[in-house]
């Protein structure tokens, strides 16, 4: 049986499909970073306004129990950097050498989660200061 004749659109539809493919790595790449940078400028713009000793801490019924002065708070964004950076080179190694872009995607992943939960716990710490 012969095959059908290949059109001019099947390439053009293949290499979309892997562009498009290769964005979502970039975003999972590029956004931890940008969260640490608006979060590291949130707390060092707010640190300002907060008195000298704030919540480090929250207990189990939502109430502070460590406390310490503000500027211990830029510490959150400082270790989200670095579970970033170690996730990324783990990531960006099993990609390419491993060819395990799902775990690698996982690594990425996570590392946004971790941006996020930072936020949201840097957020409250803020808050309840």
């Amino acid at each position: 049986m012969s095959e059908a004749p290949v059109t001019a659109a099947e390439p053009q539809v293949a290499a979309r499909s892997w562009r498009q493919q290769m964005r979502l790595p970039y975003v999972l790449l590029l956004a931890p970073p940008a969260l640490t940078l608006a979060l590291a400028l949130l707390l060092f713009a707010g640190a300002n306004a907060l008195p000298q000793r704030v919540a480090l801490h929250l207990g189990t019924g939502g109430t502070p129990d460590v406390y310490g002065a503000a500027q211990d708070l830029l510490f959150l964004p400082f270790g989200g950097l670095l579970i970033w950076l170690v996730n990324s080179a783990l990531g960006l190694l099993l990609n390419a050498v491993a060819r395990l872009r799902p775990a690698a995607m996982a690594l990425w992943i996570g590392s946004a989660v971790v941006q996020l939960l930072l936020a949201a716990a840097s957020a409250r710490l803020l808050l309840a200061g």
